[in-house]
C-alpha cells in the first residue's frame, strides 16, 4: 500500500510533499516560485520532481512569458483558467482566453506570454520521458 506523503514547508513559503506518496495539497498552500518567467507553482519538491507527469500553475502578468521560444521531446499541454495570454506557435501568434487549451506534440516549437490588462492563470502539465536523452531546444 502507498502511504500519504507529508508536506513540509518547501525553501520559499508554502508546502511541498516530502516522498513518493500521495497527497493532496491546495495551490494557495502550495511552494510558489517568483522568476523572470513569472509566478509559478510545480506542486512538487525541487529535489524530488514527480517521475512521468509534470503539473504546475503560472500567474502571468501583461507581457510577461511563460517561458523561453523552444521546443522538446515531450507532449505538453497548455489550459488558460483565467485573464488573456498569446501563444507563440511555429513563429506565428495565436490570441488564448480561458478555457482555450494548446495541445503541443513532441518537436513544436511554442512559448505563451500573458496579455490582457491583468494576470492570466495558466495550468501546464507535460510527460517526463523516461529515456536519459531528453532534450531542450530554443531555437
Amino acid at each position: 500500500m502507498v502511504e500519504e506523503a507529508r508536506l513540509v514547508e518547501g525553501e520559499g513559503s508554502g508546502l511541498v510533499p516530502e516522498g513518493d506518496g500521495w497527497f493532496v495539497l491546495n495551490a494557495r498552500d502550495s511552494s510558489w516560485s517568483d522568476s523572470a518567467l513569472g509566478k509559478y507553482t510545480p506542486f512538487e519538491a525541487p529535489d524530488a520532481p514527480f517521475p512521468q507527469l509534470g503539473i504546475n500553475l503560472s500567474v502571468l502578468q501583461p507581457g510577461e512569458p511563460m517561458t523561453m521560444y523552444h521546443r522538446e521531446n515531450a507532449q505538453e499541454d497548455f489550459l488558460v483558467l483565467s485573464g488573456e495570454c498569446v501563444l507563440v506557435v511555429q513563429g506565428k501568434e495565436r490570441a488564448l482566453k480561458p478555457w482555450d487549451l494548446f495541445h503541443c506534440p513532441v518537436g513544436v516549437d511554442h512559448a505563451i506570454v500573458g496579455a490582457g490588462t491583468g494576470p492570466s492563470l495558466v495550468l501546464a502539465v507535460g510527460a517526463r520521458p523516461a529515456r536519459e536523452d531528453q532534450w531542450v531546444v530554443y531555437p
